[in-house]
């Protein structure tokens, strides 16, 4: 086991009232049930600003690609891999980008300075756009100021290379005691350590400052949590295709109930990253996904009932939400308020495989994809329904989905829609012999606000045969580079005789 001593926090006071923030703060030190704190300091406008930092393990050395500051204090900066392929690669070689964290309330002024482009800074642009940000690039330095927690992603000279990734936390309300016995609390540092297993009502603890290179498995157990600041780090294990090796998902829950994620990050996965296999009731909040190698999916879901994702983030090299049936049916799944990059593969995909386990009358419904922006598409649909086994799918709502780089590149020309629903067989087909059908599918609300080549791209539904068709379908509220769509056409797209009802308004 790695593992290092605990550095006590820096402690910064500014301001009035600093007596009593600092007798708050020496309290905080000394609980043991306190996380390891960083800055409390005061806004220049009077605002009172709270500032957690999290030093990086002893064991690690902070990335020298990028220098980040918040509010003049330097955040430690882990270089995490990702994927510039945006074709499929058995051999893939991932490269690596700047991403850095902390927790605040208040304001807070960033500096960064990025020595490991190959050319100096001369632009920059803050994503999602929604955030409204306009950073000041001069002598080499990028600022900008945030007042709400979220994911920020910048990027340099109109290039991808070294997109810088801050996930700008809300302070802290829960931390368990670390001497329970029903909680595992992984204090900072950098930890080695065999798969963790979590039993009925126990919960895991990962402090921010922690690197854990392990996974977590849930199996079969009920009342579980799994919370905290720090990362859970795949980069020691070989990717699963690899000779020798195989997939180690970092969080695997399996026949769970009543499970909760909070507040981790997921880094360097050597395949799936977050996996949940007939599990029910399960609750996702602020959990962060950096993913760059063969098959990372992010949130992926299989036979699930009841799942709720929120306020969550996903950079990945395959599908980033992905809802499939493994053992059974699917119902009542929610992505909400979601941050998506997608290296390779869909963005929104359900399917292919809709019946993995040859079910009895198999069904996908009740799914719901709410405020989710697409901040880019590499390569195949952005929304994806494949139904490539003979599953009924059904009642799948797209509520206000902005996407701000629709890049699509597909194999080799092909699979390079917007928008794909079909029917059609696959290599990930379970059943030969029949087919199922899609019904009652709204998109209500999607933006597209840059193309690769400036123009629409092509969307396409394709159903099978008389019985088994798309029907049903609803787009609304739907501009593509500016302009409205007003119908099929505006959309471009290509839509089979085996559908039927599919309407734009």
């Amino acid at each position: 086991m790695r593992t290092e001593s605990k550095a006590a926090p820096r402690l910064i006071l500014l301001g009035a009232a600093a007596l009593l923030l600092l007798a708050l703060a020496i309290f905080m030190i000394l609980s043991p049930k306190a996380p390891r704190k960083g800055q409390a300091n005061r806004a220049p406008e009077g605002q009172a600003t709270l500032l957690t930092l999290y030093e990086g393990p002893k064991t690690m050395t902070s990335s020298p690609n990028a220098r980040i500051t918040a509010n003049g204090h330097e955040l430690f900066v882990y270089d995490v891999m990702v994927n510039h392929e945006h074709i499929w690669n058995a051999n893939t070689q991932p490269s690596d980008t700047p991403m850095t964290y902390f927790d605040f309330s208040g304001k807070v002024e960033i500096d960064i300075q990025m020595p490991g482009l190959p050319t100096p800074v001369e632009s920059a642009q803050v994503l999602p756009s929604a955030w409204g940000i306009e950073p000041e690039v001069a002598d080499g330095h990028v600022r900008f100021a945030i007042t709400e927690p979220g994911q920020y992603t910048v990027i340099y000279n109109g290039s991808v290379n070294k997109a810088t990734h801050i996930f700008a936390n809300p302070p802290e309300t829960e931390v368990p005691d670390a001497d329970d016995p029903n909680v595992f609390f992984i204090g900072p540092g950098e930890w080695t350590m065999d798969a963790i297993a979590l039993g009925d009502d126990q919960t895991l603890y990962l402090s921010g400052g922690a690197v854990l290179h392990s996974i977590v498995s849930v199996s079969g157990a009920k009342n579980v949590r799994i919370l905290g600041r720090g990362m859970i780090d795949g980069s020691d294990y070989p990717a699963w295709n690899q000779a020798g090796s195989y997939a180690r998902v970092p969080i695997d829950l399996n026949h769970a109930k009543d499970v909760t994620v909070e507040g981790i990050i997921l880094a360097n996965s050597n395949c799936w990253n977050f996996n949940s296999y007939s599990c029910s009731h399960v609750r996702v909040d602020n959990v962060k996904i950096i993913s760059g190698r063969q098959n990372g999916d992010g949130f992926t879901f299989q036979s699930c009932t009841d799942h709720v994702v929120t306020d969550s983030f996903a950079r990945t090299w395959d599908d980033s939400l992905v809802i499939k049936n493994y053992s059974g049916s699917t119902k009542g799944i929610t992505f909400r308020n979601m941050q998506v990059w997608t290296d390779l593969a869909q963005s929104m995909e359900i399917g292919y495989e809709t019946d993995k386990g040859l079910t009895l009358d198999p069904e996908i419904q009740d799914v719901l994809f709410e405020n989710i922006t697409v901040l880019y598409n590499f390569h195949k649909p952005v929304i994806s329904i494949h139904n490539s086994d003979d599953a009924f799918v059904h009642h799948i709502e797209y509520r206000n989905i902005l996407v701000e780089n629709a890049f699509m590149e597909g194999d080799n020309g092909r699979n390079n829609e917007l928008i794909e629903m079909n029917l059609n067989k696959s290599g990930w087909s379970t059943v030969k012999d029949e087919f199922g059908s899609v019904d009652d599918v709204l998109i209500d609300g999607l933006t597209v606000l840059h193309t690769k080549d400036g123009r629409v791209p092509a969307s396409r539904i394709s159903g099978q045969s008389e019985d088994n068709r798309i029907t049903n379908v609803t787009f609304r509220n739907v501009s593509i580079l500016g302009q409205k769509v007003q119908d099929l056409k505006g959309l471009n797209a290509s839509v089979n005789e085996f559908c039927e009802n599919i309407t734009v308004e």
